[in-house]
C-alpha cells in the first residue's frame, strides 16, 4: 500500500494554522487537515480519524520534546500541549510564550526569529521523523 510523502510546505502551513486550536487529539478531530497531512489514509485502508488524530498528536508531542530549550517549552505552550493551556486563547498563549523569552507578545508574534522560526523548527523536526532523515 502506497502512502505519498509528506509535503513540507503543506505541513508547515498546517502547523501554523494549528496554533489557533492546538495539537491535542481532541482539537485535531475538529480540524482534521493536519491529521490528513501527518497520517494520510492510503487506498483500501480503514483507519478511523480518531486513531489518526491520536497518532498525529503523539507525533507532534514527540517532535516538540525533541526541540532545543526553550523552543520545546514555547511550542508546547503554543500548541496547548502543556498542562493548563487547553482552552486558552492564542493571545494568552502568546503572552505565556513571550514571558519565557522575556519579550513582549507583539515581538514574539511579529519578529521572524520567534514564533515563525519556532514553527519552522517544529515542521523540520516532524518532517525529519516522518521521512526517516538523520
Amino acid at each position: 500500500m502506497y502512502i505519498p510523502p509528506v509535503d513540507f510546505d503543506e505541513l508547515h502551513a498546517e502547523l501554523r494554522r494549528a496554533l489557533r486550536h492546538g495539537a491535542r487529539a481532541r482539537s485535531l478531530l475538529d480540524h482534521p487537515t493536519l491529521v490528513d497531512v501527518l497520517c494520510p489514509v492510503s487506498a483500501g485502508a480503514d483507519r478511523h480519524v480518531a486513531e489518526r488524530a491520536l497518532e498525529a498528536s503523539n507525533l507532534i508531542a514527540q517532535a516538540v520534546e525533541a526541540l532545543d530549550s526553550p523552543v520545546d517549552r514555547i511550542m508546547s505552550i503554543m500548541l496547548c500541549l502543556s498542562p493548563g493551556t487547553s482552552g486558552m486563547t492564542l493571545s494568552k498563549r502568546r503572552r505565556h510564550a513571550a514571558d519565557v523569552l522575556e519579550i513582549q507578545p507583539v515581538t514574539f508574534r511579529s519578529e521572524r526569529r520567534y514564533e515563525q522560526a519556532f514553527v519552522t523548527d517544529l515542521a523540520l523536526e516532524i518532517y525529519r521523523r516522518i521521512r526517516g532523515l538523520d
